[in-house]
């Protein structure tokens, strides 16, 4: 092999491996473990280690299957020290990009080899990375859009039990695409047939209309999910509503019923009654209407959560205090926030009522400092709390807890520090998110 095939090869492989390597990092764009600097240095690596495996298979074609199992290996490898996330995640992208490079490659080496040239003792001329180009073109619209699409259910936390297993589906056509390319003798040989090529290209059809039905089936998960949260919001705002409806009538049925219940207490004094006087005046203060406050925040979300979980706190006598600073223009959306602050809420009162012991206290703390937004929550509890792992099992259940499941999805959602600490009768719930300097979650 001369200096002039070996250039050829560079720069067919350079064509092979940009679009593709778009591809696969497009829809982890905003999960890059290193800078874009220290990215393109490990996608230069990739490169030199594809062009030498690509001299080597041209050198010894007996080695040709081997090496593609070694091309998918480097891919991999890649994946996993460039990107952040999971690994069944980066395989069905991988698998799902290698599938649609098979394709180019068969319906190019059909055309390249036996309809408009023949280039199969030259098999990576500059006319070969031409024709490469011109097939990616026409095709490569239609897939980059879809992984653009791919983008926003991959990054959506909810969705990671679906993907232990979904990557199997590009796995298995990946599989019987190799498997034929090899049993007939390798691409070109595949290619020759136009029966094979017609197989190629509804299979690639069959192929992308299965990831499209996975798109949509995490799509509508994802709308549900979105919804649910939302619904949870409103009947939030709803019970703020109706309880200061109860609040307002409570508070006209004391007014009207003050001058019949001062007369009492007078007809009590008067007969110097202390006990009758006394027990008579802790029914009455108990029957008074709820005085805690209606307006924690100025985010209606959050504040009829807050009204919510109060009002039920001091249902059960159980003192309930808040002092929140909560930012108004945040990038964590109302719909996460209800649902973080709700299970930590509902955690705390629930654990509060249970609790067999006299002193019962619940103290939440939401404020700004030193760029973080910092919510803090304190509960008194009795009785043992247990853990499997690092998970929290459910007192009503015997089951992992779900509400602790949640905090923890979208505490990682927007990168923040989630921390249980419990002792003595005393659990004490922090969570840290970093704001930007506009104020904005990041």
């Amino acid at each position: 092999m001369n200096t002039l095939q070996i250039l050829e090869i560079c720069v067919y492989e350079l064509v092979d491996i940009i679009p593709n390597l778009i591809l696969a990092l497009l829809p982890f764009k905003n999960s890059f473990r290193f800078s874009k600097v220290t990215l393109i240095f490990c996608t230069f690596i990739l490169y030199i280690l594809l062009t030498l495996s690509r001299i080597l298979a041209v050198n010894n074609p007996s080695i040709a299957a081997t090496l593609t199992v070694l091309w998918i290996v480097l891919y991999l490898g890649f994946y996993i020290i460039s990107v952040k996330s999971q690994i069944s995640k980066l395989l069905f992208v991988l698998l799902t990009i290698l599938n649609y490079t098979s394709f180019i490659v068969i319906i190019f080496s059909h055309f390249a080899h036996y309809r408009f040239f023949t280039i199969t003792s030259h098999p990576y001329s500059l006319t070969a990375s031409i024709t490469l180009v011109f097939m990616y073109m026409i095709s490569y619209p239609v897939i980059y859009k879809m992984m653009q699409r791919m983008q926003l259910l991959i990054t959506f936390p909810e969705n990671n039990k679906y993907w232990k297993f979904l990557w199997m589906i590009p796995a298995t056509f990946c599989l019987s695409y190799y498997y034929n390319l090899y049993a007939n003798g390798g691409i070109i040989l595949f290619s020759a047939k136009l029966s094979n090529v017609l197989f190629a290209i509804f299979f690639n059809l069959g192929a992308l209309f299965a990831t499209y039905l996975i798109m949509y089936f995490l799509q509508e998960i994802n709308t549900n999910l979105e919804l649910k949260a939302e619904n949870y919001q409103l009947s939030m705002q709803f019970l703020q509503y109706e309880n200061l409806k109860e609040r307002i009538e409570d508070a006209r049925r004391a007014k009207h019923d003050l001058r019949q219940n001062l007369a009492v207490i007078q007809s009590f004094v008067q007969s110097n009654d202390q006990k009758r006087l006394l027990n008579y005046l802790k029914n009455y203060m108990a029957a008074v209407p709820a005085d805690s406050p209606l307006l924690y925040c100025e985010n209606p979300a959050i504040n009829a959560l807050i009204v919510y979980y109060a009002d039920l706190a001091q249902k059960h006598e159980i003192p309930f205090e808040a002092g929140i600073d909560y930012p108004s223009v945040i990038i964590l959306s109302d719909a996460d926030a209800v649902v973080l602050l709700g299970n930590l809420l509902e955690n705390a009162v629930e654990a509060c009522i249970h609790q067999r012991t006299k002193e019962k206290f619940v103290c939440l703390r939401i404020k700004k400092l030193q760029g973080m937004l910092i919510i803090t929550l304190d509960n008194s509890y009795s009785g043992n709390i247990c853990k499997e792992g690092e998970e929290f099992i459910s007192s009503k259940n015997g089951q992992k807890g779900i509400g602790t499941a949640s905090i923890k999805k979208i505490v990682s959602k927007y990168n923040g520090i989630l921390k249980f600490d419990y002792e003595n009768n005393l659990f004490h719930a922090s969570v840290m998110l970093q704001l930007s300097q506009k104020g904005g979650l990041l």
